[in-house]
């Protein structure tokens, strides 16, 4: 049996995933051959293939805005600087801000060794990302990459378009893999896992309260955010739908409730460490909150 991890994009609400994960790991054993991620889930899956939950948490817990981005779209309230928006518009810029001090933190956090103890582990981790001249999703993987490669796919990865920059590599540009697969659940299906868990950052159902936008930039964050929503729901359906071949049984947790009503681009250390414990809490209380057996004649619920 071929067990496999997905986890979907949520920039800051990666948090909560890390502590669902945390307690699987280390709690209920939970271990797996292949591992799928995109956006803030492409970090996830790294140090978690390794079991390094403690030095995951702690990545997790301490990032923030400042030392992320090397030129901060937002003010300290977390909105939208509006001054830099206009100067960068003026001077043609294709994003609001720019991650390059998140490089350095890719390398702080997943070291060549921590890269090369995944190979010889046999723990094969799938990057997901959109290539942008092409306009389709790529998935590159640490058995076919460098590390030095695979560093810069993850940064493209979790770079979230207009608020970071692109990411060129050989003669590409490269964006967050969510804006194409949010939850690159199809992808595990088709590498031949006979069962997938899949972390998705945001509630099943939405009950919020009503968004009030401060100006045009909160209303572009916001539409991005709620593109990805269909994005995600879509990704679901279809690997539900997709495993026509053989049965797959498929494990869905979703954050029980909405973490925060943009795409998560601000980082507050506080917030996040909260995230993480209730995402530990919430597994060890509830565990997964749907569980299907898939295959082409239709869908078995175990749960939920």
């Amino acid at each position: 049996m071929k067990r496999a991890l997905v986890i979907s994009g949520g920039g800051a609400k990666g948090a909560w995933g890390g502590g669902a994960l945390q307690y699987m790991v280390e709690e209920l054993g939970y271990d797996w051959d292949s591992y799928f991620g995109s956006s803030t889930g492409s970090l996830l899956i790294t140090l978690t293939s390794l079991h390094e939950m403690k030095k995951l948490k702690e990545s997790y817990t301490n990032a923030t805005t400042e030392n992320i981005f090397s030129v901060n779209p937002f003010t300290k309230k977390g909105k939208l600087s509006i001054w830099n928006a206009i100067w960068r518009f003026l001077n043609k810029k294709t994003s609001l801000g720019e991650s390059g001090k998140l490089r350095q933190l890719l390398y702080d956090m997943f070291s060549s060794v921590d890269y090369q103890t995944t190979k010889k582990a046999n723990k094969k981790l799938h990057c997901c990302i959109t290539n942008y001249h092409k306009g389709q999703v790529e998935f590159h993987d640490n058995f076919n990459e460098t590390y030095e490669d695979y560093i810069d796919y993850t940064l493209a990865s979790t770079s979230v378009p207009l608020a970071m920059d692109f990411v060129r590599k050989y003669g590409e540009l490269y964006l967050d893999g969510g804006v194409m697969e949010h939850v690159p659940l199809q992808k595990a299906i088709d590498d031949g896992a006979d069962e997938v868990d899949v972390i998705i950052l945001r509630p099943e159902f939405y009950k919020e309260d009503k968004w009030n936008p401060d100006n045009m930039f909160d209303v572009m964050l916001r539409t991005i955010d709620l593109m990805q929503r269909e994005i995600s729901m879509s990704d679901v359906l279809i690997g539900q739908l997709k495993s026509d071949l053989k049965e797959v049984k498929i494990n869905f947790y979703y954050t029980p409730t909405l973490l925060v009503q943009n795409y998560g681009l601000v980082f507050d250390k506080e917030e996040m460490t909260k995230w993480w414990n209730d995402g530990y809490d919430y597994i060890k209380n509830n565990g997964c909150q749907k569980s299907f057996i898939v295959n082409g004649k239709g869908f078995k619920t175990l749960k939920g």
